[in-house]
């Protein structure tokens, strides 16, 4: 599993790469509770957006509303 974070102290964007199935509630979960941060500050909700297979962008996001977290799918590989 890997999050990629850059280097802010309160991300409102992270990379999620897992290898395995098994991690993906996991990483993502983390990977969420380290965006909320960004979200409460900026009172929107999270996006959630699956960009292939173990692969996922996670972020705060105006089009959410706050307090809610949506997932999307933009597999390519389809």
């Amino acid at each position: 599993m890997e999050i990629t974070t850059g280097e802010l102290e309160q991300p409102g964007m992270l990379e999620v790469q897992v290898k395995d199935a098994s991690e993906v509630d996991n990483a993502l979960e983390e990977a969420i509770s380290v965006v909320q941060k960004a979200a409460r500050k900026h009172r929107i909700g999270i996006l959630v957006t699956r960009i292939e297979t173990g692969r996922y962008i996670v972020r705060a996001h105006p089009a959410v509303p706050f307090g809610l977290i949506r997932q999307r799918h933009d597999d390519a590989s389809r």
